[in-house]
């Protein structure tokens, strides 16, 4: 229900901002599955963020090789171990995961000026990640856990293409209900939430 009423603001809250739908300009640029061709802005830094992101949390299907070799791919050089948080967890039998990058988002920053090389962009991400078995998923949620968290950041613009550099502890955002409260009835702090809503946030590839 929380989740639910979360997706509902959430939903509200973009139909009031007029947005342009475009086609991705990295669609064709691909380098090992990974998508490279971001522009050199920051928004190009947000959306290769929440593409890395995505990759690299669905990685744990693959092996130790193949999963270093991608992470390689994708952290700039010596920066590996700090992208390693987003790495998801090897995936055996029955169990699944999976993380969406719905809404990112760059604070202080003109989106579209092209950065120069070695520039570094904090991003921060809105991400949806569930996890649990094949076996119970259907089963109204029974053994399937999940929520909202702000993912931040930073990529460095290295050799004509976004790198992640470093990614910090992800912080939980569960959805407000409707008094702005946690369910214990405490203050929530409503911050993440106006960043996700604000006219500078906007869906990966998308604007």
């Amino acid at each position: 229900m929380m989740m639910a009423f979360g997706l509902a603001v959430f939903a509200a809250g973009r139909a009031s901002v007029a947005q342009r739908q475009v086609t991705p300009r990295y669609a064709e640029r691909m380098q090992a599955g990974v998508p490279v061709g971001f522009p050199g802005t920051p928004r190009g830094a947000a959306d290769a963020a929440a593409a890395y992101t995505q990759v690299l949390a669905a990685a744990g299907t693959r092996d130790v090789t193949s999963r270093q070799a991608l992470l390689e791919l994708i952290a700039a050089e010596g920066a590996a171990p700090a992208v390693q948080p987003l790495v998801g967890p090897p995936s055996e039998g029955e169990a699944i995961a999976q993380t969406v990058v719905v809404q990112v988002w760059v604070a202080d920053e003109d989106l579209d000026v092209v950065v120069p090389e070695g520039r570094d962009v904090a991003v921060r991400m809105l991400v949806c990640a569930l996890s649990g078995t094949t076996a119970n998923a259907g089963g109204l949620g029974v053994g399937l856990a999940g929520g909202w968290y702000v993912q931040p950041a930073t990529a460095r613009w290295s050799q004509g293409r976004w790198r992640l550099v470093g990614a910090q502890r992800a912080v939980p955002v569960p959805p407000p209900d409707q008094r702005g409260t946690r369910r214990d009835g405490g203050p929530r702090d409503m911050q993440p939430l106006a960043d996700v809503l604000g006219v500078r946030s906007w869906a990966p590839g998308t604007v």
